[in-house]
């Protein structure tokens, strides 16, 4: 893996470009990396509205409870995840296969919480990305981890696993979703203490965790030792991908603010979309994004808002308008994200990219308190 900054902001943001190298492809950041179901929706609709082709593409599975606990004991359910996962690799591209463990299931009436997971099953999910033949190795951490004793387990096996397997792979220093923010800063330690400067962070379907981020990014930085201009030192260098990310908070409101590209202004690198899916589609509470403003507009209210929508995007049932909107939106943000790219290192105090942020009327509180966070990160 190579890493290097190919711009920096100097001023307001942690923002960077970073020209990353993984499994012999080279792509940039600031990118929305598109997921395997994203890339399934787009071969239906994506030649009538239009879709980029990023580099990065996650193949994620959120585990279900059957998966999960016969993953490593039954070699009929780990082969079939092996199968599903290796269906949707894309060739040509870096592939990040994600097996993500939820924090409980409910089977029937129980609730049954992830206390942990054994070394059988970690074998078994780290050998299911080998043989997908993944462009880099994620650790099978639990969601809502609390222990740091799993953690060990789970990078001594994960470990163990590469040495064996023929071909060298580089292990993602991955966070998941957990409110032990102590734990976060103990494993990110654990991960620069190994020479790790690929991060991944799971968000679980939030749109804007600021808690975590904040605690992730600032313990990145602590570890590095980075106070200032990092140019000079490329071990310095870091990446960072955030999974499961929603689009926009979750309201009744007719706009709501799309805050996952405001996740950039921490020195994000990339993000994904919720890799599950489910509930039932509504086509007037669906949602327009609109760039300019970084509102999510209800449909059921756009005629009366000043946003003008393609009337194409809205013709068809619930399934075919949330496809087509779907894939606007990816459109839409490789496009913001090029824009941002070039924000970044803008020194003039009206173009930075700080005040482009404050420039979106819809998410001007969330921007504040963004800002607010890389003020007290760079403090420290």
């Amino acid at each position: 893996m190579e890493l290097e900054w190919i711009a920096e902001d100097y001023t307001d943001t942690l923002g960077h470009a970073t020209k990353l190298k993984l499994d012999g492809i080279t792509t940039v950041s600031p990118q929305h990396s598109h997921t395997s179901r994203d890339l399934e929706i787009a071969s239906r609709v994506g030649k009538s509205v239009g879709f980029p082709k990023d580099r990065i593409v996650v193949v994620g599975e959120s585990l279900a409870h059957q998966t999960f606990s016969g993953v490593g004991h039954r070699n009929s359910i780990t082969e079939s995840l092996t199968r599903r996962l290796e269906s949707k690799k894309v060739e040509g591209r870096i592939n990040l296969v994600y097996t993500r463990i939820p924090k409980s299931y409910t089977v029937g009436d129980n609730i049954i919480q992830v206390r942990g997971i054994d070394d059988l099953q970690v074998s078994a999910l780290v050998g299911v990305q080998l043989e997908a033949d993944a462009s880099a190795i994620i650790p099978p951490l639990p969601t809502g981890i609390q222990n740091k004793k799993i953690f060990d387990l789970v990078m001594e096996r994960t470990k163990v696993e590469l040495q064996t397997f023929k071909k060298k792979k580089d292990i993602i220093g991955y966070i998941p979703t957990t409110d032990d923010l102590t734990l976060v800063a103990k494993m990110i330690k654990a991960y620069i203490a190994q020479g790790i400067r690929f991060f991944a962070v799971d968000f679980s379907s939030s749109p804007l965790n600021r808690w975590l981020i904040r605690t992730v990014v600032g313990r990145i930085r602590d570890e590095l030792k980075i106070k200032g201009k990092v140019g000079e030192k490329a071990d310095k260098y870091y990446y960072i991908h955030i999974f499961n990310i929603s689009s926009n908070k979750k309201s009744a409101q007719a706009v709501a603010p799309i805050t996952d590209l405001l996740t950039h202004a921490y020195g994000v690198d990339s993000t994904s979309g919720v890799i599950w899916g489910g509930g039932k589609l509504v086509k007037e509470k669906l949602r327009y994004y609109n760039i300019q403003d970084y509102g999510a507009y209800r449909l059921d209210g756009l005629k009366k808002s000043r946003i003008r929508c393609p009337e194409t995007l809205l013709e068809g049932n619930a399934l075919q308008v949330y496809e087509k909107l779907r894939v606007k939106r990816l459109a839409d943000y490789s496009a913001e994200c090029k824009i941002i790219t070039e924000r970044i290192p803008e020194s003039n105090t009206v173009k930075n990219y700080a005040n482009y942020l404050v420039s979106k009327e819809r998410v001007k509180n969330e921007t504040k308190k963004v800002l607010m966070d890389i003020k007290e990160i760079k403090a420290i």
